[in-house]
């Protein structure tokens, strides 16, 4: 990360499911276990993580004009019927799954970006 070198930068590490208070410029929402051990292990963590950690930085975002940028993933398509994925191709996601936790936290992850940036004015950035 080439950030780190620069005074401007700083990492912070807060679990995201509890509300920080911060003046920032620009968001990174990196958060979620996103590796099938962690997520079976805590499966409400992960979708804790990915629902309301995301609202949590989306109403930061708001409240102090930060740009937001949210990971997401692949997965978000579930078990998908064709490969590649095209940007079009919405998914097959079993949400009573083992997975599911992970697949539809970021789901939603991703529908609440989009709708703070088309509501409440939010610049956001998804990214995979």
């Amino acid at each position: 990360m080439h950030h780190f070198g620069d005074s401007r930068f700083e990492l912070i590490r807060h679990d995201v499911v509890e509300p920080i208070l911060l003046e920032v410029d620009q968001i990174y929402h990196l958060a979620c276990p996103a590796s099938p051990v962690h997520y079976k292990y805590n499966p409400i963590k992960t979708i804790k993580t990915n629902v309301r950690g995301t609202l949590n930085m989306l109403g930061l975002a708001k409240r102090i004009a930060a740009r937001f940028f949210i990971t997401s993933t692949s997965e978000v398509y579930g078990d998908p019927l064709e490969h590649p994925q095209k940007e079009t191709y919405w998914g097959y996601v079993n949400p009573i799954g083992v997975r599911s936790c992970y697949d539809e936290g970021k789901q939603t992850a991703e529908t609440l970006t989009m709708d703070y940036h088309r509501r409440a004015g939010v610049m956001v950035l998804l990214g995979s």
